[in-house]
């Protein structure tokens, strides 16, 4: 690989991290133009299924075929990682500041840990008991409770983002289940997870909400419903899938965890004018940190 492969390499997993940590910026203002939770998550999944589906047809609809046997684990995905997970995390980007809504949302390998010792057996290193103490401290400083006139927040806001965190840290698992075990192509599994996401939300989504926002200017409204799905969902997954077919596993989630709530925190400063305290930046600081650690001791303790 040449150097300047390994440059735009590096950059794929940054780049995913700060399409994540841009999305509150979208559902926002969604969320301005009279869309309910339900329907901000509708109209970025009912996207993202359409344009999976053309493109599966386009390129090879062999992909199309599942067992029965695989449907319960990739329902678990589609529900627990994307239903449920972007119900969780539009909440807490609504009550929370986007960087505390983010940095809650990066806390997911500490329950990744947790489940992996209670259903696995596998061993909680003082390591990692150090790194999730980090973790919550971390939290705990930037939620602003321990000053007066901090980031924006609320308990449940913050119970919102606890959910995120979890939901993403069964996501996680389902997905290493699904791709790394029982060996699905990684284009089907998010075809059908997106599908079976979208599923529970057909009989509760507000379809006029949908059509008056594009009624208003069609020619921008959906461009923008198409952006928000490709910078929310497909771009950073795709860079991420990518990203791990030339880097170590460990750096990957070392530059996009890096990434996400860094780019946060500057969405939230420069559309928001969330101007983040002393504190706030300590708490970013200390997570970022614990996850870098985290990470590279998994990664290490895998190789």
């Amino acid at each position: 690989m040449t150097n300047m492969m390994k440059k735009i390499v590096f950059m794929l997993p940054i780049i995913a991290g700060i399409c994540w940590g841009c999305c509150g910026v979208f559902v926002r203002a969604l969320d301005e133009a009279g869309f309910n939770n339900i329907t901000i998550t509708f109209s970025r999944v009912i996207i993202v299924v359409i344009l999976f589906g053309l493109f599966l047809m386009v390129y090879d609809r062999r992909l199309f075929h599942i067992e029965l046997r695989q449907i319960p684990l990739i329902a678990l995905l589609g529900i627990s990682g994307q239903f449920l997970f972007n119900i969780c995390y539009n909440t807490a980007i609504l009550k929370l500041s986007l960087s505390l809504a983010t940095i809650l949302l990066c806390t997911a390998p500490v329950f990744v840990i947790i489940f992996g010792a209670i259903l696995f057996h596998e061993k909680i290193t003082p390591v990692r008991v150090i790194c999730m103490i980090s973790v919550l401290a971390g939290c705990v400083l930037l939620s602003g409770i321990v000053e007066s006139g901090g980031l924006m927040w609320s308990v449940f806001g913050l119970a919102m983002g606890v959910g995120t965190a979890i939901c993403n840290a069964v996501s996680t698992m389902a997905t290493n289940e699904a791709s790394d075990i029982q060996k699905i192509h990684p284009l089907t599994v998010q075809f059908y997870a997106a599908l079976f996401a979208l599923l529970p939300m057909l009989p509760f989504a507000d379809y006029s909400a949908v059509g008056n926002f594009i009624a208003v200017s069609p020619a921008a409204h959906i461009p923008y419903l198409i952006v928000y799905a490709l910078i929310a969902a497909l771009l950073p997954n795709l860079l991420f899938n990518i990203a791990f077919k030339f880097m170590d596993s460990g750096i990957v989630s070392i530059l996009a965890s890096g990434a996400e709530p860094t780019s946060a925190l500057i969405f939230g400063l420069l559309v928001y004018r969330e101007v983040p305290t002393v504190f706030g930046l300590i708490g970013t600081a200390l997570v970022i940190a614990a996850i870098i650690v985290l990470t590279k001791s998994v990664s290490s303790e895998k190789a």
